[in-house]
């Protein structure tokens, strides 16, 4: 039998529509333990209208009661609100979503790129409807696409699977917002930070959330993916940012929010990649203080070497080829820019160090030919399909050699006393507004708007015929 309620107890929660429990009542306790729902109340006398199925009635009959001898019935309630949501969340008109998609064995040529348009999926529960706003498209959205092609990093071409049959994508760094929810600890309105998909809509099974920690990280929403190995785990993981109105007068550049955030989608990922190369290079090498870097024009390298240069790093020197030279002598960063064909021109009168950018074999003898044994060093950092291939050459006089992989230095810095104890988290958020101003004294944003701008932005990246003052910022809104 249910029990009566306390004298003075009510029903929270009461509203039209709510499921309920009848309980406590003395003179029709017949009722008691049906379960009904609320349709109108409270009346003048403070009772509520539950309308219940009688056994062998053939109408539903409606009492009269007191909210105490009424409980929410917590399970039905569950069932109630799932189906609402459902309801709400249905679309009128239906959303319709534009992808970038590459057809498998027809390479990264522009050729391979596909236009998918389909129909926006109901949410189910678990899951948010992710509107992408914008993307950046770079050489390092191009090199998360070669290294899919490799089998340790295959799960690059796993961050957003196409469900299509002879596809494949990958995904850039950009910002998206949760238009729909039907997950309990994230938002409508959500505003997110990291890997996107390339195109207007993406529908995402929430994993988990992650709370913003007391050392300024923020909040994070964890994605659920499939065939992501830990050691990616990161990139499932998409940061909860404000808008720029709302950004932090100490976040800005120059005043300008806005231009922060797109500044972000260009530069933060290579500016933290470069600062790793500088820290594992400072691990293995200890205080050498002279370095060669070549594609000298490239947005990592640039960063590179304005974490050397940060660090009084003595004598930086660029490699790049004619028709880069002016603008890599112009930003400034490098304290000498030779031109590829004239690396016997290099001084080699001191220890050095290669950061290989470019993982040309023939350079690269070149290269430790000229140095002999004041070449100390090489730290191969192109996409690891030409990092293999770069391993497997053998060269005269050959000094030391690693290849930098990002995921493993992640794990590693934790460990380390250079990083640990010298403040190099701090340093990297802090140093981040004073890169980008240096950068846009040098470097302009394009906007490619359309699966046609997205088409050519991504063609000049991958023929390279897109200077190197040029930086896309990309949105398939048109």
């Amino acid at each position: 039998m249910t029990p009566p309620p306390a004298a003075g107890e009510t029903a929270a929660g009461l509203a039209k529509g709510a499921p309920v429990r009848i309980r406590g009542l003395q003179s029709a306790a017949e009722y008691n333990g049906s379960a009904g729902v609320v349709v109108s109340g409270p009346s003048e006398a403070g009772r509520y209208e539950v309308s219940i199925t009688v056994e062998g009635a053939s109408e539903q009959k409606v009492l009269a009661l007191k909210p105490a001898n009424l409980q929410l019935d917590t399970e039905a309630l569950k069932e109630y609100i799932t189906m609402k949501r459902a309801v709400r969340a249905r679309r009128d008109p239906p959303l319709e979503d534009l992808a970038v998609v590459w057809a498998k064995g027809k390479g990264l040529s522009a050729k391979a790129l596909v236009a998918k348009e389909a129909r926006v999926a109901e949410l189910e529960q678990g899951q948010v409807l992710l509107k992408v706003e914008k993307f950046a498209f770079s050489q390092m959205a191009l090199g998360y696409l070669m290294k899919g092609f490799t089998r340790t990093f295959s799960a690059y071409h796993n961050f957003y699977q196409y469900p299509e049959e002879g596809f494949y994508r990958s995904a850039c760094w950009g910002y998206c917002t949760v238009v729909e929810s039907m997950h309990p600890k994230v938002a409508v309105g959500t505003r997110l930070y990291g890997l996107v998909p390339p195109a207007r809509y993406q529908v995402q099974v929430v994993g988990g959330t992650i709370p913003a920690s007391r050392s300024g990280d923020p909040a994070k929403v964890e994605l659920a993916m499939t065939d992501v190995p830990f050691n990616l785990r990161r990139f499932q993981e998409m940061d909860v940012v404000c808008a720029p109105s709302d950004t932090k007068a100490e976040e800005e550049v120059d005043g300008e929010a806005a231009l922060l955030e797109e500044w972000r989608l260009v530069l933060k990922e290579i500016y933290t990649m470069a600062f790793y190369m500088d820290e594992n290079l400072l691990v293995d090498t200890g205080m050498i203080n002279s370095v060669i870097i070549s594609c000298a024009s490239s947005k990592t390298a640039l960063a590179l070497a304005y974490c050397l240069r940060m660090r009084d790093m003595r004598y930086v020197v660029g490699l790049t080829s004619p028709e880069h030279l002016d603008f890599v002598k112009s930003t400034d960063l490098y304290h000498e820019v030779f031109t590829y064909d004239s690396v016997d021109d290099l001084p080699n009168s001191r220890t050095i160090v290669y950061m290989d950018f470019k993982c040309d074999g023939e350079l690269r003898q070149k290269i430790t030919l000229r140095m002999g044994t004041n070449l100390m060093y090489n730290m191969v950092l192109g996409p690891a399909v030409f990092q293999k291939r770069m391993k497997d050459q053998v060269f005269e006089k050959r000094a030391r050699e690693v290849l930098f992989d990002e995921s493993s230095w992640r794990e590693r810095r934790r460990m380390v006393a250079e990083v640990t104890k010298t403040g190099r988290n701090e340093k990297l958020r802090d140093s981040f507004p004073a890169f980008v101003r240096k950068m846009r004294e040098h470097v302009k944003l394009r906007r490619a708007c359309g699966m046609d701008g997205f088409k050519a932005a991504y063609d000049s990246v991958y023929s390279n015929s897109a200077p190197p003052s040029a930086a896309y910022i990309c949105s398939l809104h048109d």
